[in-house]
């Protein structure tokens, strides 16, 4: 299993979810801040244009998932565990979420096939639980917990669970030329999320952060920081294709633990 992909097995549900939930919106006509308050929103009869969710690339996100919603992701690194001359890698995963974040919590578990070749024979399954604390006008803000490494198999059998506890802000700005920009501040802390900076590629706790920020109508950029590294992705929603998206990321782009990965990614919520 790639560093990255441990990292974000736990946060992929909600933010495909949202996202799908998000593409839905603007070809309903509705602004990013009825897409930020979920379930208490109203449409708004002159939304201004919206640009992408901001989602956040190499670190967990609180942002809850919409309830009945799925996704499926596939997600490819190179190199494999960010060992130089390592070969690539990917990853297979597999959700669903219920419950509503609003009244209750919001829970997405997932499956997730660690490796393609041989397909199947590693993997575990994880959990996120998100609550909504605050909502107002054009922002929300999520507590989120996840646990990772649960019922695994194969090459991951044995590990002990990992968690993340993480506080999500979601918020959006209207420009005098009438455009919405929705951003995204994630803080979090949880086990095996800093790299070691020594190139042994040692995991241990540590604390996070991310911003994101949608550039296009479908296209968002983030940035991400743990303690040894810093992370820049983006994703695209594509167009005419409601919940299928794409990624595109870097973990590390200093290189500063010796464990630098490109990573792509394609899912499809639904």
């Amino acid at each position: 299993m790639t560093f990255g992909s441990r990292i974000l097995a736990i946060s992929t549900a909600a933010l495909l979810s949202l996202v799908t939930h998000q593409a839905q919106a603007q070809a309903d006509g509705l602004g990013a801040s009825a897409v930020i308050t979920g379930p208490v929103a109203q449409p708004a009869a002159n939304s201004p244009t919206s640009l992408a969710f901001p989602g956040v690339f190499g670190v967990a996100s609180a942002v809850a998932a919409t309830g009945g919603s799925g996704f499926v992701a596939l997600s490819y690194a190179n190199p494999r565990g960010g060992v130089a001359n390592g070969g690539g890698d990917g990853d297979l995963a597999f959700g669903y979420s219920i419950g509503n974040p609003v009244d209750a919590v919001s829970a997405t578990i997932s499956v997730n096939v660690l490796g393609l070749e041989p397909f199947g024979d590693s993997g575990n399954v994880s959990l996120s639980l998100s609550r909504l604390l605050r909502v107002g006008g054009a922002s929300a803000t999520f507590l989120g917990l996840g646990v990772g490494d649960l019922l695994d198999w194969g090459d991951a059998n044995g590990g002990s669970p990992v968690y993340t506890l993480t506080g999500s802000h979601v918020w959006a700005v209207t420009t005098a030329g009438g455009v919405e920009i929705p951003m995204q501040l994630s803080i979090g802390y949880g086990s095996d999320t800093t790299l070691s900076d020594d190139g042994r590629g040692r995991i241990s706790q540590g604390g996070y952060i991310g911003f994101g920020i949608g550039v296009t109508e479908t296209l968002s950029a983030s940035l991400s920081a743990t303690e040894t590294q810093v992370n820049v992705g983006f994703s695209l929603s594509v167009p005419d294709v409601p919940g299928l998206g794409l990624s595109v990321g870097m973990f590390d782009v200093t290189d500063n633990t010796n464990r630098q990965q490109l990573s792509l990614g394609l899912s499809f919520g639904f």
